[in-house]
This record gives structure tokens, C-alpha cells and sequence, in this order.
């Protein structure tokens, strides 16, 4: 490559990141490091570094990474973090590839991310020519003549055990699709404004977004926007929400005035749309064992304008507390902790953190949290177990050993439940159960089971008959 092709291909970084003036002598030091010959390339080989510790979930290095790196202009930052999912998302093969060639191995692992990111030739191309020569090579090799963890970019344990349980042409077409970055959905929030409402008003402020398909308030959004910035979103008009989140939401069904406990809400994204199902009307107790994440709730529900919430923290399932529900809820949901094999478009690190040890740990706790979170179900009730992750072993596997041990529960099947205008493109209609593919419904990957107690249920202490019918 000629000294003036290679002048011609320097990465324009931002000002902020290019320029010395007003700097520190460490920030002086660091931004001649990267930016004299590698520029962005050498920061996201220093970043992938970082990831493939994978001691801290990929978003929290991150964000860490510009907070040290806090010169880093907008620009940079973005072309760094789609780099970086890229490589994570390919990381197996990219790695592979990575191994040929001379210099520095995550030099050559973040050139391949950044072009397969779509980054621009003059941030890629900036660099050592013989780097260069080895990836016009090696974007030319058919990934479908590598071995199986770089041909699907999915550890071997995984796609081995997605091979077992649901056939070889499923496990390729879900590795296919995990290789893809998630959309952005919202959910209008009808306790303030419709979805017709939203889409007027983030089109006017020049949004693209179209309405999904068989999901009454859900919402496609073009890109990845700050749609935060926004007065709409700050005013409670719309949450983010994946659409998958959204349907096994819908499939709680509570009626107004209930009492509906979510047993494992986290930072409240599906309590808040459960709230809005409700109209404000009754009461939902959101549960988790982390102060920090319910913390969260308090002021999304504020703006979300939800008045029928309240929170409790607990210290496990087991916690003495929570007998003050028990057999009073006409709703129980279990979003319970799992592996999140669903959401690997959005979380890819978590293929690399987690293994079958650790779905083995989780399986375990999925048992004991679905048999305490029923105890609070009362007669005629229901509990609706949600997991996002695509495991047997976690969803199905679960609901089956949960049913040999509690006779007063039966599964019902989820096409009862939800209207067919509300029922996801591309699920099984013929199955009990909700289980959402991201090729199917174009979603994390969920499974859902209602599970509806009998109308004269036993208890502990002793019979108690339903008070109203289910309808």
C-alpha cells in the first residue's frame, strides 16, 4: 500500500478525540497512543480486551471503557460500542480468523469487527498494510466450510443442547439469528396517550416507526434513536419495551381491581405495562430481591403515570413477608432469573458467561422460586411463569415438574388467553404454551405458561373457595 493511500485512509476522529489542547499529560500520552497509527482500531482492540473478561455484563464495560476514555466524542464512542457488539456477537468466528496473520491478535480481531459493524474504510483500513492484506483474505472465506463454533458463532455446549432439543435445522436458523442487532420497540402507555398518539408525535419530530404487527400498543422504531431526549417519553407517553416483552405481559390478562404480584420484577418493565392493562384499577406488588432494581421503578412509574404499584423486597423466595399474599393474588407472575439465551441479538455476551453448569444452578432456583411464587395464587387464580431464554430445561421442563408436584394447577392454553388480534406472528397456535423464536416474531426469544388454579384450592390452612369466576 503506497504512503499516500495510506495518508488517505486516516480515521477523522472527533475533535475531542484528536485534539492535544487543554489536555492531560495522561490524556496527552493515551490519544498519541491510539490515534498516530491505529486510531479507533487500537481503542476497540484495547475495549475487546477488556470484554473477554466477561467477569462484568458487555454494557457496564462500556460503559466504564468512555468514562476513563471520557475525551472520546460522541462519533467515536458510537462506532466503538457497534464495534465492539460485533465482535461479541462474532466473536468465535472472528476469533478464528483472527489467529492467521502477523502483529497483534486484537488489533486484527477489531478491524474485522469494525468492517463487519459497517464502520466507514478510513477507521478500519488505519493501520499496519499487512493487516490489511490479511482482511481482504479472510472476508472472502465461506463461513459455512468452518467448524461448528465459528460457523454459528455459538459456543459448542449451546448449540449442541439447542441441536438435542429442538433438531439441527432450528439450531442453524436460531444461530443465524442471534448473529442480528435487536430493534427497538416501545410501548405506547394508554394511561396517557394510544399508539396513533405516539406514532403522530415522534413522526413529527422526525422519527421513523410503524406499528407491530398483532400488538395493540406495540411499536417499531427505525434505528436506534434517543428517543429519551424526547418530551414525549419524558412525560410518560411511551415506555421501551421488546415486543416480546410486551405479548407475555398481555397473556397476564388482569381483570380490574385485582391483585397481581409480579414475584421477580426487577427494574418494573412488564409491571408497569401490566399496570396500564389494569387501568390503574386495583393493586400490583412488585417483588425482587434487589433494592437497587426496584428503585428504578419509583420513578418510571411516576412518569408513567401508575398510581396502583407499590414494592417489596425480599431476601430469597422464601421470605417469611411474603405470607401476606399468600392465597390472596388473582395473579402471580414469575419473570424468573435464567440463563436469557432469548436475548442474545441484545446481550451477546451472555453466550460466553454462562454454561451448563450455570443453567444447571438456575434450574434449581427456577423450581423453588415457581413453587414459592404459587403459594400466593388464590383459588381460581393464575400464575404465569416467563422465562427469555429458548431452553427446555428452563421452560418447559420446569412447567411440567411443577405440575406433578401442585394437582390443584392446570396449564391453559395460551391461544385462550390472548385475542387473535394480539396473538404474535410466527407462534405455535397448537401448543399450551407461548414460546417465542426472534426469526419467528422478530423478539427475544421468550417462553410462557398461565397456569390456573382450581377453583376450590387446599391450602394450608385449609379450603379456600374462589370468590368470582374466571372468564
Amino acid at each position: 500500500m503506497s504512503k499516500n493511500k495510506r495518508n488517505a485512509l486516516r480515521p477523522k476522529l472527533d475533535r475531542s478525540a484528536s485534539r492535544n489542547v487543554g489536555r492531560s499529560g495522561k490524556e496527552k500520552e493515551v490519544v498519541g497512543k491510539h490515534s498516530s497509527r491505529f486510531g479507533l482500531v487500537s481503542f476497540l482492540a484495547d475495549l475487546i480486551d477488556e470484554l473477554a473478561k466477561f467477569d462484568s455484563p458487555a454494557d457496564a464495560v462500556l460503559s466504564n471503557y468512555f468514562k476513563k476514555y471520557s475525551f472520546l466524542g460522541s462519533r467515536d464512542r458510537g462506532i466503538l460500542a457497534e464495534g465492539a457488539y460485533c465482535w461479541l456477537r462474532f466473536r468465535l468466528r472472528i476469533n478464528h480468523l483472527a489467529e492467521s496473520g502477523t502483529g497483534g491478535v486484537s488489533l486484527r480481531q477489531a478491524k474485522l469487527a469494525l468492517l463487519w459493524s459497517g464502520a466507514s474504510e478510513e477507521v478500519w483500513a488505519k493501520g499496519r498494510p499487512d493487516d490489511n492484506e490479511w482482511l481482504s483474505r479472510v472476508i472472502n472465506i465461506n463461513a459455512s466450510d468452518l467448524a461448528m463454533e465459528p460457523k454459528t458463532c455459538l459456543p459448542e455446549w449451546l448449540f449442541t443442547k439447542l441441536q438435542t432439543q429442538f433438531g439441527t435445522e432450528r439450531a442453524y436458523i436460531f444461530a443465524a439469528s442471534m448473529l442480528k442487532g435487536a430493534p427497538l420497540d416501545i410501548r405506547a402507555n394508554t394511561l396517557k396517550s394510544t399508539a396513533d398518539d405516539v406514532t403522530r408525535a415522534l413522526k413529527a419530530e422526525g422519527f421513523n416507526l410503524e406499528p407491530i404487527a398483532n400488538l395493540p400498543e406495540g411499536l417499531r422504531v427505525e434505528g436506534k434513536p434517543p428517543l429519551g431526549r424526547t418530551n414525549y417519553f419524558q412525560d410518560g407517553w411511551f415506555e421501551v419495551q421488546d415486543a416480546g416483552s410486551q405479548w407475555v405481559s398481555r397473556l397476564v390478562a388482569p381483570r380490574r381491581g385485582d391483585l397481581v404480584v409480579d414475584f421477580c420484577a426487577g427494574a418494573g418493565g412488564k409491571t408497569l405495562a401490566i399496570a396500564a392493562l389494569m387501568r390503574n384499577t386495583g393493586r400490583i406488588v412488585a417483588i425482587d430481591t434487589s433494592e437497587r432494581r426496584l428503585q428504578k421503578l419509583k420513578p418510571r412509574a411516576a412518569r408513567a403515570g401508575v398510581s396502583n404499584c407499590s414494592t417489596m423486597v425480599i431476601n430469597d423466595e422464601a421470605d417469611p413477608r411474603l405470607n401476606t399474599y399468600y392465597g390472596k393474588a388473582d395473579r402471580v407472575v414469575v419473570d424468573t432469573p435464567c440463563t436469557g439465551m432469548g436475548t442474545l441479538r441484545r446481550n451477546p455476551d451472555l453466550k460466553f458467561r454462562q454454561d451448563q453448569h450455570t443453567v444447571a444452578e438456575l434450574v434449581e432456583k427456577q423450581k423453588s422460586i415457581i413453587e414459592h411464587a404459587a403459594r400466593l395464587v388464590k383459588a381460581d387464580g393464575r400464575l404465569v411463569y416467563i422465562t427469555c431464554s429458548v431452553l427446555r430445561e428452563e421452560n418447559e421442563d420446569i412447567v411440567e415438574d411443577f405440575l406433578a408436584k401442585n394437582p390443584d394447577f392446570r396449564l391453559r392454553r395460551w391461544v385462550e388467553v390472548l385475542n387473535p388480534n394480539e396473538r404474535p406472528d410466527g407462534a405455535d397456535q397448537t401448543t399450551d404454551t407461548l414460546r417465542l423464536w426472534p426469526d419467528q416474531s422478530n423478539s427475544d426469544g421468550f417462553f410462557a405458561a398461565v397456569l390456573q388454579r382450581s377453583k376450590t384450592a387446599v391450602l394450608a390452612d385449609g379450603v379456600v373457595e374462589a370468590t368470582r369466576d374466571e372468564e
